[in-house]
């Protein structure tokens, strides 16, 4: 590497993925302890010296890369089981509303019900634990979950829905319905006067471009660094950060998060066609 060595490109790695997302062998014929010093200083897992043993680099290897698989398999988990997480006041609300339609409008409870139902199929499903899901599936858990929460805040809660017809793809679980939920629980369900949300997929030259848009009361510039920060972990909310690693893993750039207070908030990822 002729304009940098390998400790600056090993540093530059660790700015964006962890020892464990993203492992580095260092392949060199410096032995000294300063020399070793000096790479797992600047982010390296393990190293080996030359002259190279084949069976020492295949085992070292495979140490490692079970190792990313590891915490791969942990962030699909850790989605699947913030899904679960079905905060209560959600669960008892809705049922409160059920009920109460009872006596008011039995086709609108029938309705709800059948919503409420399908959220909670979908949420507990075990395709939430795989790796890729199709769209519909995706966009079923945000169909239902809208319906209720538009059905038990009427007109505080407002939603457009733009999605290209056609579209035929997979994409990692438990991706759009973070964005969602968060635009609707703290963005627009946060202000007396509710707002829109809209959500919108669309084919762009070679990728998919998925973009959630509220006009709610936004966040600042902080907040959004918190979110976008890789080393950071959100044990907060529905987990936007999970999404984001999880989207940076898999294709190299995970969201895309413009935001002003009192204005609103977009946040955005795309999805590369397979063969590109």
């Amino acid at each position: 590497m002729p304009h940098m060595s390998g400790y600056e490109l090993t540093r530059r790695v660790r700015e964006r993925f962890s020892l464990s997302e993203l492992p580095v062998l260092l392949l060199t014929a410096r032995s000294q302890p300063t020399d070793i010093y000096a790479g797992f200083l600047s982010g390296a897992n393990d190293y080996v010296t030359k002259p190279v043993d084949a069976l020492e680099l295949k085992s070292r290897i495979w140490s490692l890369t079970t190792l990313k698989q590891s915490v791969h398999e942990r962030l699909r988990m850790e989605a699947a089981y913030l899904q679960a997480q079905i905060h209560p006041h959600f669960l008892f609300n809705t049922l409160n509303s059920i009920m109460a339609l009872g006596d008011i409008d039995t086709e609108k409870m029938r309705r709800l019900g059948d919503a409420f139902a399908s959220y909670l199929r979908v949420s507990f499903d075990f395709l939430n634990s795989g790796e890729l899901v199709t769209l519909s599936h995706e966009l079923e858990l945000v169909s239902a979950y809208l319906y209720i929460e538009k059905e038990r805040f009427e007109d505080r809660l407002f939603v457009t829905w733009e999605v290209d017809p056609n579209i035929d793809l997979l994409l990692p679980p438990l991706t759009i319905q973070p964005l969602i939920e968060n635009a609707v629980k703290h963005g627009i369900l946060s202000q007396v006067k509710g707002g829109t949300v809209q959500l919108r997929i669309t084919r762009q030259d070679g990728s998919t471009l998925f973009e959630v848009r509220d006009d709610g009361k936004g966040m600042e510039q902080e907040k959004v660094q918190q979110i976008l920060d890789l080393r950071m972990r959100d044990k907060s909310g529905i987990g936007l950060s999970n999404t984001n690693r999880r989207l940076t893993q898999m294709y190299g750039k995970g969201l895309s998060i413009h935001s002003k207070l009192g204005e609103g908030t977009i946040v955005s990822f795309i999805i590369p066609d397979p063969n590109k």
